[in-house]
């Protein structure tokens, strides 16, 4: 089963100082960066560590909770939402599966970095060493209705670069971003999905 998108990064240079850990800068880009257009390079690796899949594309973001993360290869898959309705769009299989958005919900990381919410009351913040001039930290949801059990998040001179995603089958997702513009000007009728004419569409029943 292909991955879906658990995370919907956002991406920009923040308003930090020379030597702010990197959980102070994921405080700057969750109350500072409203939205962010990005390159993305995904990779899937399985509990042992090795590389099940590979795909790329482009990521639109828009706070709160509109976002438009666009697979090209090697498949073709959108995930769109525009806060309120969660559209799955696969090409090959030429069906969409349509959810209703869940409000205040942190079930993904997608919401985690898309949504307004308060940071402590749902994770556990703790910052890691350094490595190869990125910061690191990492998030634990502190209930377990999570889609994933830990996220480790990198910051590289006030980037948000990388995210590891730890799910809860031991499999772990890395995102990479780059060709990042911040704050870019985005139509709201980019996050409204219309189904193409002849796809199966499927309603499901939360999001």
């Amino acid at each position: 089963m292909r991955v879906l998108c658990l995370i919907l990064a956002l991406c920009a240079p923040l308003a930090v100082t020379a030597g702010d850990s990197a959980s102070a800068q994921l405080r700057h880009f969750l109350s500072d960066v409203r939205g962010f257009d990005a390159n993305f390079e995904q990779q899937l690796f399985d509990e042992r560590g090795a590389s099940v899949e590979t795909a790329k594309g482009k990521v639109s973001i828009a706070r709160p909770g509109r976002f438009d993360w666009d697979y090209q290869t090697p498949y073709q898959q959108r995930i769109v939402s525009d806060g309120k309705t969660l559209w799955i769009y696969d090409a090959d299989l030429a069906q969409v599966t349509v959810n209703p958005v869940t409000p205040g919900a942190t079930d993904s990381p997608a919401r985690l970095l898309g949504d307004d919410f308060d940071l402590d009351t749902h994770f556990t913040v703790t910052d890691l060493p350094p490595e190869q001039a990125v910061d690191w930290l990492t998030l634990a949801p502190k209930t377990p209705r999570q889609q994933f059990t830990e996220v480790k998040i990198g910051f590289q001179k006030g980037e948000l670069t990388v995210m590891r995603l730890k799910d809860n089958l031991g499999q772990t997702t890395e995102i990479r971003f780059s060709a990042i513009a911040r704050n870019p000007a985005v139509t709201p009728a980019r996050f409204n999905f219309e189904p193409p004419a002849g796809v199966d569409v499927i309603h499901g029943t939360g999001g």
